[in-house]
C-alpha cells in the first residue's frame, strides 16, 4: 500500500526531517549562553511547559533520572508548588513565549525570588527575561518550517539538555549530540517518504494503526519519547492515543483489556523495547505482550536503535514523527492545523494562532 503525500500545507514533513538540524542548531546557540554561578548551587529544579514545550522535561527525567543529583520536578499547570523557593531553579519553556500557564509560572518564580531562565522563540517569556536581566534562549526556528511547537522537539529538548548540563545537573557532551544525530540519520534513511512501504517500517506501522486507538507502552529512558509520539499523534494524525509505562501498568491495566468487548477491534498497543533495558523490564515487556495477545488485542513491538539511551530516545521520536505524518496522509488530513485546540483557545479568550 503506497502512502502519497496528499496534504501538507505548512511543510510539517520538512520539520520531521529537520530534527537533527534542530538539535545541532540548539547546541550551537546554547553554547554561547552564560548562566550565573548561583544557578549551579540550587538544590531543586522545576521545569515548566505545556504540550510540546513540556516534552523536554519528560525526556530529561526518563533518560537522566539515575544521574540527576538534585530533585527535578515537572510542572504542567498554572501555579508553582509551595516548596519552590530561592534555592529552586525554575526553567520555563514555551515555543511561542505566550503560553498563559508558563507565563504565570515565570511571574510566580520572579515574585518568590527564584533563579529562573526562559526558553522561547519570543513573546512574554523573552520580554520578561530581558526586563529582569535573566538568562534566556531565544529560539530561531530556522529548521522548523511548519512553525508547530510539537515539531520543535530538537530545539526545546537540546536547549534544556545543554543548559541543565551547564549547571552540573548531568553530563551532555558533543559526543552525545553526535550519537543522537547518527541515530536520527539511520531512522530517516530507512523510513523517509521516498522509501516504498514494502521496505519502510514506519509506513507499515502507520497502515496498522489507522482507525485504531493507539496505546504506547514504554519504560525507563523511552518514557519521554513515548509521550512525545503520543502528543504528535493526537495533533498531527488527529488519532486518539495514550501512554502507560512499565512496570506500573502491570499492576492494573491488564485486567482492563477484557471490556468493552470492542477492545479487540479498537485497541492497538505499540510496545517500545530496548536492548538497554534491564533484564527484568524486558521480561515484563515480553509477558505484557503475551497478555495483550491472549486478550485478542493487536500489538507491535518497536526496537529502539542507538548506542546510548539519549540516542535511542531521539531515534524513537524520529521514527514516531514519521509514523504520525504517514498516518495523517492515510486519513487524508493536513497534519499542521489544530482546529480544536484553536477553537478551545478562542473560547478561553486567547488569540487564535498563538501556539503553546
Amino acid at each position: 500500500m503506497s502512502i502519497p503525500t496528499l496534504l501538507d500545507s505548512q511543510n510539517l514533513y520538512g520539520s520531521v526531517e529537520a530534527l537533527g538540524q534542530q538539535c545541532q542548531h540548539a547546541w550551537e546557540d546554547c553554547q554561547k549562553i552564560n548562566l550565573p554561578d548561583a544557578y549551579s548551587h540550587v538544590n531543586k529544579i522545576l521545569m515548566t511547559g505545556m504540550g510540546g514545550s513540556g516534552l523536554g522535561a519528560r525526556i530529561i527525567e526518563s533518560v537522566y533520572g539515575d544521574e540527576i543529583k538534585s530533585p527535578l520536578i515537572r510542572l504542567n499547570e498554572y501555579h508553582l508548588p509551595g516548596w519552590v523557593d530561592r534555592q529552586t531553579l525554575v526553567i520555563c519553556s514555551s515555543f511561542s513565549g505566550t503560553t498563559e500557564e508558563t507565563v504565570a509560572n515565570l511571574n510566580e518564580a520572579q515574585q518568590r525570588g527564584c533563579p529562573w531562565l526562559a526558553i522561547a522563540s519570543g513573546g512574554e517569556l523573552i520580554e520578561l527575561a530581558k526586563k529582569f536581566n535573566r538568562p534566556y534562549y531565544q529560539i530561531n526556528p530556522r529548521f522548523n518550517p511548519s512553525k508547530q511547537p510539537r515539531m520543535a522537539v530538537g530545539y526545546l529538548v537540546v536547549s534544556q539538555l545543554v543548559l541543565a548540563a551547564k549547571i552540573g545537573l548531568f553530563r551532555f557532551s558533543a559526543g552525545d549530540l553526535t550519537s543522537i544525530k547518527t541515530a536520527l540519520e539511520q531512522v530517516l534513511k530507512a523510513n523517509n517518504r521516498q522509501v516504498a512501504t514494502a521496505q519502510n517500517e514506519a509506513k507499515q506501522l502507520a497502515v496498522k494503526l489507522k482507525d485504531r486507538v493507539v496505546i504506547f507502552v514504554a519504560a525507563r529512558h523511552l518514557i519521554g519519547s513515548a509521550h512525545t509520539i503520543k502528543n504528535q499523534m493526537n495533533e498531527n494524525a488527529k488519532n486518539f492515543s495514550a501512554i502507560f509505562d512499565l512496570p506500573e501498568l502491570n499492576h492494573h491495566l491488564m485486567e482492563g483489556l477484557a471490556h468493552p468487548a470492542a477492545n479487540a477491534q479498537n485497541l492497538f498497543f505499540v510496545l517500545l523495547d530496548s536492548p538497554l533495558y534491564e533484564p527484568r523490564i524486558r521480561q515484563r515487556l515480553k509477558i505484557t505482550e503475551t497478555v495483550i495477545r491472549k486478550n485478542q488485542v493487536d500489538s507491535y513491538t518497536l526496537m529502539a536503535q542507538g548506542e546510548s539511551e539519549i540516542a535511542q530516545a531521539f531515534g524513537v521520536i524520529q521514527f514516531g514523527s514519521l509514523v504520525n505524518f504517514y498516518l495523517s496522509q492515510l486519513y487524508e488530513l493536513d497534519p499542521s492545523p489544530i482546529p480544536w485546540v484553536d477553537y478551545f483557545k478562542v473560547q478561553l479568550g486567547q488569540s487564535l494562532g498563538q501556539w503553546k
